[in-house]
C-alpha cells in the first residue's frame, strides 16, 4: 500500500494550530554512573487519522513548507516549559539538561530572540537549555549563525554540534564558536565492534573533544558491549535504545523516579 505522506501546505500548519504535535525526550546518561544528566527533546506529530508519526514522515515537507522555523519555536517552548515541570515535580531527581535541535532553516534566521522568549516565558535558567547545531547545516549557515549563538553562550546556554563525523565543516567550525560538547553519529557507533575504522573514528573525536575541553556523547548506543567500549574510549556520556526510547513527559518522571 502507498503511505500517503502529509504536504508543505498541510502539515505543520495545521499540527501546531490543532495542538497535535508532542515532544517526546530520550535519556543522556554519563557512562560512569547511568546517571540521567540530560534529555533530547524528540518531535513527534499526533495525527488525527494515521496515529503517531515520527519526524521521518513530515519534516521534508516542513523543510519544503520553509515551516522548519516555526517548528523549531514550539519544540524550544515545549521543552523548557517540561523541564520547569520536570524540575518542579522531581527536584534533585530531574535532568539538569534538555537538548533542543535547531535545523539549518532557523540557524540562517534570528534565532537568538525565540531562544531567550522561551526561556523567559518558561522562567528556565539559561543553563539548563543545549542547543544542538544540526549536521545539514554547512559552514557559511554556521559562521552567519555565530553572533547568535555567541549572544546565548554568554547568557549559560550550552551548545553542541550534533551527528559529529558526518558533515565536512564541523572540524573547521569547533576552532570559530565556544562550543561545549559534540557528539557522535550513531552510524560510528553502531559498526566500532566490528569495523576498526568506525572504532577509531570514534576515539579519535573522543580525544578531540577532551583535547579542546568538549563534553562528548555517543548517540544510538543498543547494547552493553557498545557501551563498554566507549567506557574504555573515554566517552563521558551516552544516549540510545541501551538505556531507554524516547518517553512521553510522563514516562520519563516515571523512569526518574
Amino acid at each position: 500500500m502507498t503511505t500517503c505522506y502529509p504536504t508543505a501546505e498541510t502539515s505543520l500548519l495545521s499540527a501546531v494550530a490543532h495542538d497535535e504535535l508532542r515532544l517526546f525526550y530520550q535519556p543522556i546518561v554519563r557512562v560512569a554512573d547511568r546517571a540521567v544528566v540530560a534529555v533530547e527533546a524528540l518531535v513527534r506529530w499526533q495525527h488525527p487519522e494515521r496515529g503517531l508519526i515520527t519526524p521521518d514522515q513530515f519534516l521534508a515537507a516542513a523543510h519544503e513548507g520553509g515551516h522548519m522555523p516555526l517548528l523549531d519555536r514550539w519544540v524550544l517552548h515545549r521543552a523548557c516549559r517540561d523541564l520547569v515541570a520536570l524540575r518542579d515535580s522531581l527536584g534533585g531527581l530531574a535532568p539538569r539538561h534538555v537538548n533542543v535541535n535547531l535545523s539549518a532553516p532557523t540557524l540562517a534566521t534570528d534565532f537568538a530572540e525565540p531562544v531567550t522568549t522561551a526561556l523567559r516565558r518558561t522562567g528556565l535558567p539559561a543553563e539548563h537549555l543545549r542547543l544542538e547545531l544540526a549536521e545539514g547545516a554547512d559552514l557559511d549557515t554556521l559562521t552567519h549563525a555565530g553572533p547568535c549563538l555567541q549572544s546565548l553562550i554568554a547568557r549559560g546556554v550550552g551548545v553542541a554540534l550534533d551527528d559529529m563525523g558526518t558533515g565536512s565543516t564541523d572540524l573547521r567550525y569547533l576552532s570559530r564558536l565556544a562550543l561545549h560538547g559534540i557528539k557522535i553519529d550513531k552510524e560510528f557507533v553502531a559498526g566500532m565492534l566490528t569495523n576498526p575504522r568506525d572504532h577509531a573514528i570514534v576515539s579519535m573525536l573522543t580525544d578531540l573533544a577532551h583535547g579542546l575541553r568538549l563534553h562528548v556523547t555517543a548517540e544510538g548506543v543498543e547494547t552493553a558491549e557498545q557501551l563498554a567500549a566507549l567506557a574504555r574510549i573515554g566517552v563521558t556520556y551516552a544516549q540510545g535504545y541501551h538505556f531507554a526510547p524516547a518517553l512521553t513527559l510522563t514516562e520519563l518522571a516515571g523512569t526518574l523516579r
